[in-house]
C-alpha cells in the first residue's frame, strides 16, 4: 500500500478509532464534523484512502467504509506477551517472554499475558495441555472460583492453573480440577495471584 501523508493518517486513526467504540463506521459528516471540513472534502479523502488500499467500500449507505480484512485484523488486534510453558512470577516480573501473539485489543489492553499449559491441574473442567490460557493480571480482589495463575512461596517455580477458594480471613485454598492432585491450604499473605484466567485458545498464531 502506498504511504499516508499524515493528515491522511489523522482521517484512518479516527475511522479506525470510531469503528472499534461504536461498532460501525463514521459518515461522512461526521468525518467532516472531526477535521472541520466539508462532507464532500470528507468523501475525497476517504476515497484517497481507498484508491491507496487502507479502506474499501462494499455499498451505497451512509456508513459504507470499512477495512479491508488484514488492516481490520492489524488493527482489532494487539501482540501480547507469551510463553511456551507455565511461567514463573520471576519470569513474568521480567518481561522475558518467549514471544508474542495477538489477541484482541480488548484484552490485550486489560494487562494480558498468555502461556501453553502443560499442567494436567485443570483437565476435568476441559482445559488440556497444549491449550493457550489468556490471562488478565488482577488489579483487584480476587474471587470465590477464580481460576488463577498464583505463586505462593518460591517465585522461580513454575505456577499452575487453580480454582482460588478463600477460607476466613487468613487461608485460601487452590484447587485443581483433576482428581489425582491434591488442594494447596496457604496463607493468604503469602499467595502472589500472577493472573486470573479470562480464556482458553486453542488456536493461534506467533509473531
Amino acid at each position: 500500500m502506498k504511504n499516508l501523508t499524515e493528515r491522511q493518517a489523522e482521517i484512518l486513526s479516527y475511522i479506525s478509532t470510531y469503528m472499534l467504540d461504536n461498532g460501525r463506521s463514521p459518515t461522512l459528516q461526521e468525518i467532516g464534523n472531526q477535521f472541520g471540513f466539508s462532507a464532500i472534502a470528507a468523501r475525497d479523502a476517504v476515497n484517497a484512502l481507498i484508491k491507496k488500499g487502507y479502506l474499501e467500500k462494499k455499498e451505497s449507505s451512509l456508513r459504507s467504509i470499512s477495512f479491508p480484512y488484514k488492516e481490520r485484523i492489524r488493527r482489532e488486534n494487539l501482540p501480547i506477551p507469551f510463553y511456551n510453558s507455565e511461567p514463573s512470577f520471576s519470569q513474568l516480573e521480567s518481561g522475558k517472554e518467549d514471544h508474542t501473539v495477538f489477541i484482541h485489543r480488548f484484552l490485550a489492553e486489560r494487562n494480558a499475558y498468555a502461556f501453553r499449559i502443560t499442567s494436567e491441574s485443570m483437565r476435568n473442567a476441559g482445559i488440556l495441555p497444549g491449550d493457550i490460557a489468556v490471562m488478565l493480571k488482577a488489579d483487584g480482589e480476587v474471587k470465590n472460583d477464580d481460576i488463577i495463575l498464583a505463586s505462593y512461596g518460591d517465585d522461580d517455580k513454575p505456577m499452575e492453573l487453580r480454582r482460588f477458594h478463600p477460607i476466613g480471613n487468613l487461608y485460601a485454598e487452590l484447587w485443581p480440577d483433576n482428581d489425582t492432585m491434591g488442594i494447596i491450604k496457604v496463607m493468604k499473605s503469602n499467595i502472589v495471584v500472577a493472573g486470573i484466567l479470562a480464556y482458553i485458545w486453542r488456536n493461534f498464531t506467533k509473531e
